[in-house]
């Protein structure tokens, strides 16, 4: 692990705290999982805290674990995962997020946060 994801894992941890549900680095690359009734107000602190300051989404797609049940999965069904990137810290942050209803699966929208959002997520609503 290198210190620059240590230090990013221990600031996001700082900030959010308990309000995130995991936050691991894995395969080079740190993970935050947020609930969804936390997902909109997670995503405007993870571009605007100064410390953080996430400007860019560089990608957003929707996860659907029914096949993972085979290999024990027992969570919930569908998620959304965004890719932040912070030009300024020069770093990167995956942000995942379950949706609560796997019969009807709805998230916040973060375009109002990321403009660029907006395509991602009709592609990732249409998807499931």
């Amino acid at each position: 692990m290198s210190a620059k994801l240590e230090r990013l894992q221990q600031t996001l941890n700082d900030v959010f705290g308990e309000r995130l549900n995991s936050c691991v680095i894995a395969r080079g690359e740190v993970t935050i999982e947020v609930a969804a009734a936390d997902y909109l107000q997670i995503a405007r602190s993870l571009r605007d805290h100064p410390e953080l300051h996430f400007e860019q989404l560089i990608d957003l797609c929707g996860i659907d674990y029914a096949t993972y049940r085979n290999g024990g999965w027992e969570g919930k069904r569908f998620a959304s995962v965004a890719h932040l990137i912070s030009v300024r810290h020069n770093w990167r942050v995956r942000v995942r997020v379950f949706a609560d209803d796997d019969s009807f699966p709805v998230i916040d929208s973060v375009v109002d946060v990321w403009r660029v959002a907006n395509w991602f997520e009709r592609e990732s609503f249409d998807l499931y």
